[in-house]
C-alpha cells in the first residue's frame, strides 16, 4: 500500500483557480459593503414629504399634583351627587351608599317573597 501511495503523482493545487476565487469573494465582499453603505446612507436620512405627518410629543407637567387632586375631586363629587340624568325616562344618578343601601334592601326583599 505504502508503494502505492507512493507511485501515485502528488496532487497539483490549482494556484489560479484558489486565486480567482480569492479575487471574487474578496470583490463580492467589498461590493456588498459598499451597496449596504450607500442603502444606510439613503435609509437614514429622513424622507421629507409635503404630506408627511408632523408627530408632536406629548407635554409634560413638572408638577401635575394640583390637576390630578382636581380631577379625583370632581370625580368622588359625582359619585356622591344627586342629579336626574334623564328625567323623561327616570334615570337618575344617586351616591354609591345610596343605591348599595336601596339594592341590598330590595335583595332582602326579593328574598322574603320567594
Amino acid at each position: 500500500m505504502a508503494e502505492e501511495q507512493a507511485k501515485r503523482p502528488p496532487s497539483e493545487l490549482n494556484a489560479r483557480g484558489v486565486l480567482w476565487g480569492g479575487v471574487a469573494i474578496a470583490f463580492g465582499t467589498v461590493l456588498a459593503a459598499l451597496v449596504s453603505y450607500l442603502l444606510w446612507q439613503r435609509w437614514s436620512t429622513p424622507f421629507e414629504a409635503p404630506n408627511m405627518l408632523q408627530l408632536v410629543p406629548p407635554i409634560l407637567q413638572s408638577a401635575p399634583q394640583q390637576e390630578r387632586a382636581q380631577y379625583f375631586a370632581e370625580k368622588q363629587k359625582l359619585l356622591d351627587s344627586w342629579e336626574w340624568i334623564d328625567r323623561q325616562r327616570g334615570i337618575a344618578r344617586i351616591p354609591v351608599e345610596e343605591a348599595m343601601r336601596i339594592m341590598a334592601a330590595h335583595g332582602s326583599a326579593l328574598k322574603e317573597s320567594q
